[in-house]
């Protein structure tokens, strides 16, 4: 997805984040990658030294927090960072998608699942409150 800025400063605005340039850049990055990212797959994207590692740690725990984007656990335990954007908007249940990892290239893909996909994973009857799910998926992309 070619991102403009003011696509961009859309989605900040939206998630009551406030807009500074280095979330721009990194909503960017984010924005136009088709797979889940790692810090570290960030930074290079970035390429830009302005940028420190906290600072970068710290947009990310701001998108993760208002739901912009969520994170998951690679296969060798980093976390890996996507956005909750469907059709390019935020998505309203941003929850409901599975995690797809290839075995050939190792990136983690994000993809949406329906309402009829889901199974339950959890009986009510056990007693057992859910409060979140997730599914993980493997195989080459």
């Amino acid at each position: 997805m070619e991102a403009t800025e003011k696509h961009l400063r859309n989605i900040l605005h939206s998630n009551s984040l406030k807009v500074t340039e280095t979330r721009l850049k990194v909503l960017k990055v984010m924005a136009e990658s088709s797979s889940a990212l790692s810090h570290y797959d960030i930074t290079v994207r970035l390429n830009d030294d302005d940028i420190d590692k906290v600072t970068l740690y710290r947009t990310l725990k701001a998108f993760t927090r208002c739901g912009l984007a969520h994170k998951v656990a690679s296969e060798d335990r980093n976390w890996l960072y996507a956005l909750h954007l469907h059709d390019h908007n935020p998505s309203s249940n941003s929850s409901d998608h599975a995690h797809f990892i290839c075995k050939s290239c190792d990136r983690t893909y994000c993809l949406p699942i329906s309402s009829e996909d889901k199974k339950p994973l959890i009986s009510k009857t056990q007693g057992f409150v859910i409060t979140s799910h997730e599914y993980r998926l493997h195989g080459t992309c």
